[in-house]
């Protein structure tokens, strides 16, 4: 729920659906707030991790045919959202937040997206990579080659529905079953089942919770 000092509290939530969301980097649970949790006092820092499907991404040198495309009329963004954008090496990440009372308090805002992105581009490695986690009920999906993002998108799923979404992505992307990577942000995904498909699959070395904890200090 927070990262602390003497002196500071610092509070993470995740935005889902109007939603506010705790967590513990130890257990890795999720808890619903109450909204007045913004107003308490004792907060030095409000960070609000986003998770809605308004965003894209695109290259830091935007092609030609896409700068005649209004991109924030495609994406739906309006007078009552505003726009934010993490520019990476090779690309940027920009996503739309709701013009609320809630992002107005809060001193950070946010997408789970670049935050997932910021930590993966910044890995080494020679082969192909997939990265998966899943936060009420969305799969957040990320393959990364060489420090370079093929495919990051994020599915809402009931049940076990969510392997139909990887399986596509490796048949997208050509991805080896046998010799791809996984690596599991939770324990959430059942691993027998992505056994059934896949061979090499790993719990990565951090918790999503542990991965936001981190980026925001």
């Amino acid at each position: 729920m927070t990262n602390s000092t003497s002196k500071n509290l610092v509070l993470n939530l995740i935005s889902s659906k109007d939603s506010y969301y705790s967590f513990s980097s130890i257990n890795q649970e999720l808890k619903k707030e109450n909204k007045i949790i913004f107003n308490q006092k004792k907060w030095s820092k409000i960070n609000v991790i986003n998770t809605n499907n308004e965003f894209i991404i695109l290259p830091s040198k935007i092609p030609e045919f896409l700068k005649k495309i209004n991109i924030d009329k495609t994406i739906g963004n309006s007078p009552s959202t505003e726009k934010k954008t993490k520019r990476f090496k090779k690309l940027n990440f920009t996503f739309y937040i709701k013009k609320n009372k809630e992002n107005k308090i809060a001193n950070n805002i946010n997408h789970i997206g670049n935050i997932l992105l910021d930590e993966f581009l910044a890995n080494t490695s020679i082969s192909k990579k997939m990265y998966l986690s899943i936060i009420h009920n969305k799969l957040y999906v990320c393959v990364v080659d060489k420090n370079n993002l093929l495919f990051y998108n994020q599915f809402e799923f009931s049940n076990s529905d969510y392997l139909k979404y990887i399986l596509l992505v490796f048949e997208e992307y050509k991805l080896d079953r046998k010799k791809t990577e996984i690596n599991l942000l939770d324990k959430t995904i059942k691993l027998n089942e992505l056994k059934k498909f896949f061979n090499k699959i790993n719990l990565y070395k951090k918790s999503i919770f542990e991965i936001i904890d981190k980026y925001n200090g």
